[in-house]
């Protein structure tokens, strides 16, 4: 039953909470207005990116491992395309902050 849920847990496990953590961290190199804009654009591009590649058949979902769909994009899928690039701008904020330093 566990199976079901994998999509979903790697997504809190390698994305959502290391983004967290990171924005907690970093919260006072953000700048908030900067960071929204780039996840709207990111966001806009991934979701017609999954839209196209599935209406293509260039890949799928596998309906019994996931919690549900939006638009035929699974739920996790949307998570995934705003956590990854959070987690890459944090990343790179992290890194950038330490050779500052």
């Amino acid at each position: 039953m566990l199976e079901n849920y994998y999509y979903i847990l790697f997504m809190l496990i390698f994305a959502v909470i290391p983004s967290i953590i990171l924005l907690v961290i970093l919260r006072d190199r953000i700048v908030i207005k900067n960071l929204a804009i780039s996840l709207i654009v990111l966001f806009i591009i991934g979701v017609i990116w999954d839209q196209i590649s599935v209406r293509l058949g260039i890949w799928s979902f596998s309906q019994d491992k996931i919690i549900g769909n939006l638009f035929e994009i699974p739920f996790e899928e949307y998570i995934f395309i705003i956590f990854v690039p959070i987690l890459s701008i944090m990343v790179y904020t992290l890194i950038n902050k330490i050779n500052k330093n």
